[in-house]
C-alpha cells in the first residue's frame, strides 16, 4: 500500500463487548493513518456521524452495520485490521469480503494479516455473510430441502414421519465427512462446521 493521498483504507476491528465499543482504538488508528497521507474510512466515525454515542447507546443489529460496512469495504483500496479482529464476527466478515474481491488486508504495521481465518471463523463468516445472502436464512433453505427429501423418501419413511430442517444439516455433515475420507481438503471441514452452525440456527429460528 503506497502513501498516496488517494489510497483509501478501511478500518476493521472488534467493537462489541469492549468499553466504548473500542472507538478510542479506531480513532487513534485513523489519526495515525491520516498523518501518513491515507484516506481512511472508519466505522466508528460513521456511527458517530449517524448520531451513535458509544458511551450511552446499545449496539444495533448486525444487519444494520453490515449493510453499510461491507459496501464500504468494496470501495476501499485496502483493509487495515486492529488487534483482536479475529474474535469479531463483523470484522471477520469484512476481511472475508475483502479477500474474496482481491483487496489486500494488513495490520497497523502494514504487515499481511494472518493468511487464514480459523476453520470456525471462516465457517461463521460464510453462514452469516456470503452464503446467507445467496441462499437466505438456513431455516428457509433447509425447510425447502427437507420437504423435497421427505417427498422423495416417502415410501421409505414411517407414516407421518418427515425429514426435519436439522436433519438436513446432519446429513450434509455426513456427506462432508465422507468426502473427507477421500481428501482432507479444508473446504470439507469449513462446510461441516458451517452446516453444524446452520442446523442450530434452524432450531433457534424455529423456536
Amino acid at each position: 500500500m503506497s502513501k498516496k493521498s488517494k489510497t483509501k483504507l478501511y478500518l476493521a476491528g472488534p467493537m462489541r463487548g469492549i468499553k466504548d465499543f473500542n472507538f478510542p482504538a479506531f480513532h487513534a488508528a485513523t489519526k495515525q493513518l491520516r498523518a501518513k497521507g491515507y484516506d481512511v474510512w472508519s466505522p466508528a466515525e460513521r456511527d458517530i456521524a449517524d448520531g451513535f454515542d458509544p458511551t450511552k447507546d446499545s449496539a444495533r443489529p448486525m444487519k444494520f452495520y453490515m449493510s453499510h460496512d461491507l459496501a464500504a469495504v468494496c470501495e476501499c483500496d485496502g483493509v487495515i485490521v486492529l488487534d483482536g479482529w479475529e474474535k469479531s464476527q463483523g470484522a471477520c466478515l469484512e476481511v472475508h469480503v475483502a479477500r474474496a474481491v482481491g483487496i489486500p488486508v494488513k495490520d497497523m504495521q502494514h504487515q499481511p494479516a494472518s493468511t487464514y481465518l480459523t476453520v470456525l471463523q471462516e465457517a461463521n463468516a460464510l453462514i452469516y455473510g456470503e452464503r446467507n445472502a445467496s441462499y437466505g436464512s438456513p431455516s428457509q433453505d433447509f425447510k425447502r430441502t427437507a420437504g423435497m427429501w421427505t417427498a422423495l423418501l416417502q415410501l421409505k419413511l414411517k407414516d407421518g414421519e418427515r425429514i426435519r430442517m436439522q436433519d438436513v444439516a446432519w446429513m450434509m455433515i455426513c456427506l462432508k465427512a465422507s468426502r473427507a475420507q477421500h481428501s482432507d481438503k479444508r473446504d470439507n471441514y469449513v462446510d461441516a462446521a458451517g452446516y453444524a452452525g446452520c442446523g442450530w440456527r434452524c432450531i433457534e429460528e424455529r423456536g
